[in-house]
């Protein structure tokens, strides 16, 4: 798997979304993109 860098410019949002999660940041990422890919079908 290719590494990404993600840029958040809405410090709020970003300590809602920390705040949020229940497992760490990445498999949190990658559950969000799979929801997306599979809800655009």
């Amino acid at each position: 798997m290719k590494k990404y860098l993600l840029l958040i410019e809405d410090e709020k949002l970003w300590v809602k979304f920390k705040s949020a999660i229940d497992k760490d940041l990445n498999t949190e990422i990658i559950d969000l993109i799979k929801k997306k890919v599979r809800g655009s079908k």
